[in-house]
């Protein structure tokens, strides 16, 4: 060997370099240098280049030796590629937690739909209620730490009835009066289809996640007291609000302060979402423009929400698009936003918004531009024209946009003066449900038609038409109006016979 490879490790460093090494370990474990600055100091580095000289030498002067260090470099790469030899899969989250905390410096505070949390943790059949509660704080404070949770009301009447009904697709369970140690015996969807048993689950969690948490409850829907504690927190501090519903991002949009801390809106991460979605809130508002954000919560409802109905053929784009290219449409929108608004008021701006979002030419009205589409589609249609493709009546409107401004006044907060029966909305079973319309959904000649089955001229009240002083109709069995006593045709020439008559002269 040579003399290089005969000089005693550590001989080729110095005294010198084992000593500034010794006193660079003792920095590293008192914490005062860090372990990257350790690495690149000029000893270790030294060091570092004596290391590849030694290895170099040996490979070129034992056969053994090459093949043992070539060994101990593949050792070296085997930790890069799982078991199979494909490449580890990478952690890419820690790479977004390290981002999201770099635009988001300091304390972030947490704040959580409970509506969309209480449907986020499976149940386990025979687990007690306890049980349930327990799995869900371990959940929250793992992941959002001291979070605000906002629940929604289950008692009394309520706007979204409906849509609970709608969610619950029938399948209500039985009202349960529970305890912390009875066991789960009933389907989780069906238990919370009942809003008595909803309102006493959301009561027990509540109490489990103060213990780590803020919770608020709200009378009814829990969406404008969501979005309050949002801005509330994001005065002192940065904010994420956690849900899974567009009204809250909408709501966010109009009560957010541009001069408040981060504010950001994202849903609730699930397994099958590749890229969560991220809403700067503040970010959001400088590019949609002071206007669209003053008039942002009448641009949603307009267009459909969970109290007000999808217009069909019209997407939530539509009324957006509108907004920016007709002042028809804006002036219209202004009306929907003053508090003190008529019905009248509200009626009349309704229907020329929905005018607008239809194309309809000014002045022209719904009913008009309603019959104008349906002579043009029958002109053109191969099949029957469905009614629903047709833009509404003017009476099917008027209650639509009545119950536009009651959301968008609840959604400001100042719908305590207005009463939801006064504002396209009447009670049944217990709930409150949509007026659709204060028409017939046909003309009465219509609802009244009554076919016979005679088998004879229809002359005698025996016939079912005539008993009911109605013309005959195509829909009668047999004589089909052809060759029936029960017709104008008739009647008519036997009142020209009758005035030919002296004694009918008077």
């Amino acid at each position: 060997m040579s003399s290089e490879e005969n000089t005693p490790a550590g001989a080729g460093t110095g005294n010198s370099d084992l000593d500034e090494v010794a006193v660079l370990y003792a920095q590293l474990m008192e914490g005062s240098v860090s372990a990257e600055k350790a690495c690149n100091a000029d000893v270790m580095l030294r060091i570092k280049e004596l290391l590849k000289r030694k290895t170099e030498s040996l490979k070129s002067s034992s056969r053994t030796a090459a093949l043992w260090l070539q060994y101990m470099d593949m050792v070296d790469i085997l930790p890069l590629f799982d078991i199979s030899l494909l490449l580890r899969q990478p952690q890419k989250p820690v790479l977004a937690d390290a981002i999201w905390a770099l635009h988001t410096p300091g304390h972030v505070q947490y704040v959580l739909d409970g509506g969309a949390l209480v449907q986020r943790i499976p149940w386990t059949r025979g687990s007690t209620y306890k049980d349930i509660c327990k799995l869900y704080s371990e959940y929250v404070t793992r992941k959002y730490g001291e979070a605000v949770v906002v629940f929604d009301g289950y008692q009394g009447t309520s706007t979204k009835d409906m849509t609970h009904r709608r969610r619950a697709g029938g399948r209500v369970g039985a009202t349960v009066t529970m305890d912390e140690y009875m066991p789960v015996t009933m389907n989780k969807d069906e238990f919370l289809a009942n809003n008595t048993n909803k309102q006493q689950f959301i009561n027990m969690l509540s109490g489990h996640l103060q213990k780590n948490c803020q919770t608020y409850h709200a009378p009814g829907d829990a969406d404008l007291l969501i979005v309050q504690k949002a801005v509330e927190s994001a005065t002192t501090t940065n904010t994420v609000l956690i849900g899974d519903d567009t009204d809250l991002l909408i709501l966010l949009i109009y009560h957010a302060n541009l001069k408040s801390h981060n504010l950001f809106f994202t849903p609730e991460p699930k397994k099958s979402t590749k890229k969560p979605r991220v809403w700067n809130i503040k970010a959001v508002k400088q590019q949609l423009g002071p206007s669209v954000c003053t008039h942002i919560l009448f641009i949603h409802a307009i267009a459909g929400c969970d109290t007000t109905s999808r217009l069909y053929g019209i997407g939530k784009g539509a009324p957006l698009k509108k907004f920016t290219t007709s002042s028809e449409f804006r002036e219209q929108a202004t009306v929907f936003d003053t508090q003190s608004a008529s019905t009248a008021e509200v009626v009349s701006a309704g229907e020329n918004a929905l005018l607008c979002l239809y194309n309809g030419k000014p002045g022209e009205g719904l009913d008009s531009l309603r019959h104008k589409r349906f002579c043009e589609k029958v002109a053109t249609s191969t099949s029957h024209v469905q009614p629903q493709s047709l833009p509404p009546t003017s009476a099917a409107a008027k209650y639509h946009s009545l119950r536009v401004y009651y959301q968008v006044q609840q959604w400001k907060g100042t719908v305590d003066e207005l009463l939801p029966q006064e504002w396209g909305w009447k009670e049944s079973d217990g709930g409150l449900v949509p007026v659709q319309t204060d028409l017939p959904p046909a003309p009465l000649e219509l609802l009244r038609v009554i076919r016979c089955t005679c088998k004879t001229d229809c002359s005698s009240l025996r016939c079912t038409c005539k008993k009911h002083d109605i013309e005959y109709s195509v829909a009668c069995s047999n004589c089909k109006g052809s060759g029936c006593a029960n017709s104008c045709q008739a009647a008519c020439n036997d009142n020209e016979d009758d005035e030919d008559e002296p004694g009918n002269l008077h």
